[in-house]
């Protein structure tokens, strides 16, 4: 039996590559350093509740991650672990006076969008105009920004108000990034895939089970349904490397592939190779050095429980950043909750966003879930102090989507090593979609190597 394909990381980029070459016939095996599979997107227990170490959320125009869900789940399994919503941006206490209101019109492509702004509810005609006239400027120019422009200065045009309640919310959502350092261009990529086509590109869709659920779980069953392995808590160092062959130190032993895909995150790439393999190709050092210049943003998700539940005004909305962003409802979660003796019943589950760096990074946590508290009890009267809460935040959660960031300019970065990753995608943000295009394309070029079984 010919050795196989290793794919070094069980983040979403790694199960696509996985599921990518497995699909193409190609044998394959996937190690995971965690206990479980997902990356940056993926379950943790706590408290007997299957939460996510962040809270996701995709949009309609995600393709690659769609495609790959249906090729994995099922095409009814697939739209069951995704809940779709038409893009709606509302505040959690609508009655707010001046709060920005906006949802997006049916009318297909841009039109829908336009109608939105113009019906957007707490800006003057004058800032709905002037919103319009933006988007139109933008859409005539090819959503082109120039190489150095930030968001900030793509948005100086506009209105505060506007630029400040619809756009920079929608951007540290997008890009994790804070406006005034982020990229102009990959902000326009994403307005230009979500609003320049149909109205269910712009959808919001959220993940109704815990995100290993979502993806990584189904493409470990694909993977070992056609012959593959999977094996978490393992790690795997690639020791040698060269055409049709890599070898890969993993605990103690050593193993054989034809090639490996490394999908790890660019800060843990030079744990995915030993010194001798460094020593070896120089290719190896060349793209840590690079990637050192990388700067990271973290983001904080605050689970907070109550014990009788309030509606939200819709299924994702927009807190006054003091200090959350953003808040989601996950019965999901609650649903399949195991006992546990030190949760307190509760009979809802939100998740709050903050996005990006900020004073938040530096309260401790039961301090920030108590800021939450007191927010969402500002925001809703109505609510009685929470009664459980869990803060969890991830350090370096992404890349700082920055003008001319640092990015490798092939997915091959040497004989029989391919890197995958949403670092390596050009067009998107750091998200799960850039990372699983990322991972398509890094399988697609194992296999143009001749790599698959058939």
């Amino acid at each position: 039996m010919r050795a196989p394909v290793a794919v070094i990381g069980g983040g979403w980029a790694g199960c696509a590559a996985a599921v990518t070459l497995a699909h193409a016939g190609a044998r394959v095996t996937l190690y995971e350093a965690a206990p479980v599979l997902g990356g940056r997107a993926r379950r943790v227990l706590r408290a007997g509740l299957p939460l996510d170490n962040g809270q996701h959320l995709l949009l309609g125009a995600y393709e690659r991650t769609l495609a790959l869900l249906t090729l994995v789940q099922g095409r009814e399994s697939a739209d069951a672990v995704l809940t779709r919503s038409p893009l709606t941006i509302v505040p959690v206490a609508v009655e707010q006076d001046n709060a920005l209101t906006l949802a997006r019109n049916q009318a297909a492509g841009p039109l829908g969008l336009l109608i939105g702004l113009l019906s957007a509810r707490g800006l003057t005609w004058s800032e709905r105009v002037a919103n319009v006239s933006w988007f139109l400027r933008l859409k005539r120019a090819g959503f082109a920004c120039g190489s150095d422009e930030t968001v900030a200065q793509l948005l100086a045009p506009l209105p505060r108000r506007v630029a400040h309640g619809l756009w920079e919310p929608l951007c540290l959502a997008a890009l994790n990034t804070p406006p005034a350092i982020a990229s102009a261009q990959i902000f326009a990529n994403v307005l230009k895939t979500a609003f320049a086509g149909s109205m269910a590109e712009s959808d919001f869709l959220l993940p109704a089970t815990d995100l290993t659920s979502v993806f990584p779980e189904s493409a470990a069953r694909f993977v070992e349904e056609h012959g593959g392995a999977v094996r978490t808590a393992t790690s795997a160092r690639i020791v040698h490397a060269a055409d049709n062959e890599a070898t890969l130190s993993v605990g103690q032993t050593t193993e054989t592939a034809r090639a490996a895909i490394v999908a790890v995150g660019p800060h843990q790439l030079a744990s995915a190779f030993a010194s001798e393999a460094l020593a070896e190709n120089p290719e190896f050092q060349s793209m840590l050095d690079q990637l050192s210049t990388l700067a990271y943003e973290p983001i904080v998700t605050v689970w907070i429980g109550y014990a009788t539940a309030i509606a939200l005004p819709a299924m994702i909305a927009r807190l006054d950043d003091a200090p959350g962003q953003w808040v989601v409802d996950r019965p999901d979660i609650l649903a399949k909750a195991q006992p546990d003796p030190d949760r307190p019943p509760l009979r809802q589950l939100l998740a709050v966003i903050l996005s990006a760096s900020g004073p938040h990074q530096h309260l401790e946590h039961d301090v920030l879930a108590r800021s939450i508290d007191a927010q969402l009890r500002r925001l809703q009267p109505a609510r009685e102090p929470c009664a459980w809460s869990q803060v969890i935040a991830e350090r370096r959660a992404t890349y700082a989507c920055t003008p001319r960031r640092m990015r490798p300019d092939r997915v091959r970065l040497a004989a029989g090593v391919y890197i995958a990753g949403d670092y390596v995608n050009a067009d998107y943000p750091a998200t799960l979609e850039a990372a699983v295009r990322s991972g398509v394309a890094a399988a697609e070029a194992v296999l143009a190597n001749g790599l698959d079984d058939r």
